[in-house]
């Protein structure tokens, strides 16, 4: 008589926690399992000694919560839990004295997903929050003072409170796809920053604290509202900037006309740079207010004036020998123009070659 063969459809989903569980091993990967809780106890029950194990890979799976039993992993280095659809973190995460590695990328966290425990973490060094639901920065954050590299972006964060003094050992800022209008001046007191990302926010300026960051060598701000940079920029050391897709960048390549002037403003600098007197005797007050109003052309050749009718041209400053950042000046007309304001000074080409010059403008 033959014997019934087992049909292999009906183990699907029969999915045993300590199936793929190695012994020697200090890893605990259940990454791609598509699960949708874990049972602790019967894990547990599986490995000889808890303390053993450095490193937990539940990522990209169906989970809302974490059992409160993560808290008896005490060795734990790196907890990776992104693409799953968390809504919140137990209380007990906080126990993990020794975890520096958080990943909790793509899920559902909010303001209120993180207990008051988190900020126990000190020895995190990374954390990944990137693409959940933060409107706010977290402030647990400003208590894990061994902090190296935050990711925060593609969130909906639209504020940053002035509390960064605090992240003095943070290389990598990552707060991408928010919806931030403005940048602390606390900023400036992250003094170890290498990469700083805003991009894809709301931001219009940013603060002259910036120029404190010393060791800053990539910083990004395409798309956002940009429409002028502070001077003080100038004095970093950078190797990338990007600036695409601003107004001031925009100005730039589309709006760099000339407006002829009118009588009345050519009549206007004619009395500015003969210097003729005139007062309220002489001339109406919304005149006198008008030539009040004259400002300077910024070619230090020149003498003259101008007051709604001006030449934009790009000047591009040399940022410290890396790249050139082009700003906008105002001129009283074309013909001041310094010749030589489009084009950049040559250096020795192995010179050239051993530089990284990069202005990412489109």
């Amino acid at each position: 008589m033959a014997t019934a063969m087992p049909i292999e459809d009906d183990f699907e989903d029969d999915f045993d926690l300590d199936d793929d569980f190695d012994d020697s091993s200090d890893t605990l990967d259940y990454a791609h399992q598509n699960l949708t809780e874990i049972d602790f106890n019967q894990l547990s029950s599986t490995i000889e000694n808890l303390n053993r194990i450095k490193n937990f890979q539940l990522n990209s799976n169906k989970l809302l919560t974490i059992p409160n039993e993560i808290g008896n992993f005490q060795s734990l280095i790196t907890l990776e839990l992104s693409n799953n659809q968390l809504i919140e973190l137990p209380h007990e995460i906080g126990s993990l004295k020794n975890l520096k590695n958080l990943y909790l990328k793509n899920n559902s966290l909010n303001d209120l997903s993180f207990p008051k425990g988190m900020q126990l973490l000190k020895q995190l060094e990374v954390i990944n929050l990137g693409g959940n639901r933060f409107k706010q920065f977290p402030y647990q954050l400003f208590q894990m003072v061994n902090l190296k590299e935050i990711y925060l972006g593609s969130n909906q964060i639209y504020s940053l409170p002035d509390l960064f003094q605090t992240l003095t050992k943070v290389e990598v800022l990552y707060l991408g796809g928010n919806r931030i209008g403005n940048i602390p001046d606390s900023i400036g007191c992250m003094h170890s920053l290498v990469v700083l990302n805003l991009c894809d926010n709301r931001l219009r300026t940013l603060p002259r604290s910036i120029s404190r960051l010393t060791r800053l060598k990539s910083l990004s701000l395409h798309n956002n509202q940009f429409c002028a940079l502070p001077p003080d920029i100038i004095r970093l050391d950078l190797q990338e900037l990007s600036l695409r897709n601003n107004p001031l960048v925009v100005r730039f390549v589309r709006d760099l006309t000339y407006d002829v002037p009118s009588l009345k403003e050519l009549a206007g600098r004619t009395i500015k740079l003969r210097k003729i007197n005139y007062d309220d005797k002489s001339i109406p007050k919304s005149l006198i207010e008008y030539l009040n109003s004259a400002k300077s052309c910024l070619n230090p050749k020149c003498r003259g004036v101008y007051f709604e009718s001006c030449h934009k041209n790009i000047k591009f400053v040399d940022f410290c020998g890396k790249f050139y950042l082009p700003l906008l000046q105002f001129l009283c007309s074309p013909a001041c123009t310094p010749t030589s304001t489009s084009q950049m000074t040559t250096t020795n080409s192995e010179e050239m070659s051993s530089k990284f010059r990069k202005v990412l403008l489109g």
